[in-house]
């Protein structure tokens, strides 16, 4: 059940992180994309590292800080638990007047009033319960610590999800912000051909035709740039909800992620690494102790229990002639028939148990196949930068030339064009392409257990 919220909870955050469809937009937001305001916005602008916006995250996100108080109701859960195998003591003071019908208890007596009394009693007591053997009562709490390890495990998956979403809308954000970087050169570019194409014209090397081609290409690359400003903007206020900004604030994203490779592993390796860090793994494997020891306090329902039962106070008339008086009693409990209610509790206790084994065999079956994807798919990131940084390059040189051949005389600015567009199109590739690579390092690092101590590391933000 925790390896299919994550898978889901991945899925959604690529989807998110991705531009979406119109269709799309108004879905609402994911809660490991939510965050809980912190304090009021500054006056000045707020420079935003990844790794302070991870550690936002942590602190003020929504999934978290529901996961937090989860643990501290499973926590509550587990000393009720342990309240029943500890003595509880209490104390009591009453002072009471009574009169008594000796008529009711079947005395009369010829001459003698039936009513006896008022007379006043007084009476202060401590006493004591405790259990002395509880065999179902230690079964719970032993399942109570189990799944107090099991939701603090899970407190550490939600954190890991959190750093991998967080991490990759502060990517997306630089990502957009390179597209913005990359539109504006577009735009200047542009800008310097038309008052090339008019000298052109001027000088009778080129129809007016070429003028207008140009213009209009100058109009596409300032809508480009429009496009890319209103993306850029509209991701920092997710980034800014996912850790907990004031809606007013203002910030600047100052890492600068560029390209760099993975630390070589093998899929043996990852396995391991996950097998040993994975926190849903060590949850799952929690809740199947718990339901282990579940099932075996249900089915020491029929063992006999044995309390202590004690108190000692004074007693009297009054509080000037009080006596001191205790009682101590052992109870032995022998369960004899309870008509099938300790069969029915074994059973669903061993559904329980077959339910958690069934989830942590199918998670442990899972990880290679996490892994293996994970490690597929920075392979194929990494052959994808490599390719987009040679087409970027390649188009640079092909725009080069065509502004040559332009000012020669020899082309029209219909090759202009098209080499402005490859140039565009190849730094949009190259630019989703490394940040695609940083993302992906960091799903590996989610698929073994270990992107809140590696994430900043690895795609090469400040510490």
């Amino acid at each position: 059940m925790t390896r299919m919220r994550s898978l889901v909870v991945s899925a959604a955050l690529f989807a998110v992180a991705s531009p979406a469809p119109a269709a799309a937009q108004g879905q609402s937001t994911p809660i490991q994309l939510r965050a809980v305001p912190s304090g009021p916005p500054t006056a000045a602008p707020l420079n935003l590292t990844l790794a302070d916006a991870i550690h936002r995250g942590l602190e003020q996100n929504l999934a978290v800080i529901i996961q937090e108080q989860q643990l501290k109701g499973t926590e509550s859960a587990r000393l009720d638990a342990l309240s029943q195998l500890l003595p509880h003591v209490s104390g009591s003071v009453r002072r009471s007047d009574q009169t008594l019908s000796t008529a009711a208890f079947g005395f009369t007596l010829p001459g003698l009033p039936t009513v006896i009394g008022p007379f006043g009693l007084f009476d202060s007591r401590i006493g004591v319960s405790t259990p002395l053997f509880d065999a179902r009562a230690i079964g719970g709490l032993r399942a109570g610590n189990a799944l107090v390890r099991a939701s603090q495990a899970d407190v550490r998956d939600v954190r890991e999800t959190i750093v991998l979403a967080v991490g990759t809308l502060y990517l997306q954000v630089r990502a957009d912000a390179a597209r913005v970087e990359s539109a504006q050169a577009q735009v200047a570019t542009a800008e310097v051909l038309v008052r090339l194409a008019d000298d052109q014209r001027a000088a009778g090397i080129v129809a007016g035709v070429d003028v207008v081609r140009q213009q209009v290409q100058l109009q596409s690359a300032r809508a480009r740039l429009i496009v890319a400003e209103n993306a850029f903007e509209k991701r920092k206020l997710s980034l800014a909800r996912a850790i907990g900004l004031p809606a007013a604030q203002v910030f600047t994203v100052s890492d600068v992620i560029t390209f760099t490779a993975a630390p070589p592993m093998t899929t043996e390796q990852a396995v391991a690494e996950a097998e040993e860090h994975r926190a849903d793994l060590k949850a799952a494997a929690a809740r199947v102790e718990a339901a282990r020891f579940g099932k075996r306090a249900e089915a020491a329902g029929y063992l006999p229990s044995l309390y202590l039962d004690a108190d000692v106070g004074a007693i009297g008339n009054h509080t000037s002639d009080l006596e001191k008086t205790h009682t101590v009693a052992a109870t032995l409990h022998v369960p004899i028939f309870e008509g099938g209610e300790r069969r029915a509790r074994v059973q669903r206790a061993d559904v329980e148990l077959r339910e958690r084994e069934a989830e942590l065999a199918d998670l442990k079956g899972g990880i290679r196949f996490d892994v293996s994807a994970a490690l597929l798919d920075l392979k194929a990131a990494d052959a994808g930068v490599q390719v987009s940084d040679s087409a970027r390059s390649l188009s640079k040189q092909e725009l080069d030339q065509a502004q040559d051949r332009f000012r020669a005389g020899v082309a029209s600015t219909l090759e202009l064009v098209q080499a402005q567009e490859s140039v565009a199109s190849a730094s949009d590739q190259y630019i989703a392409s490394v940040y695609a690579h940083a993302v992906a390092k960091g799903t590996l690092a989610r698929a073994i257990g270990e992107v809140e101590q590696t994430f900043v590391s690895l795609v090469g933000g400040k510490q």
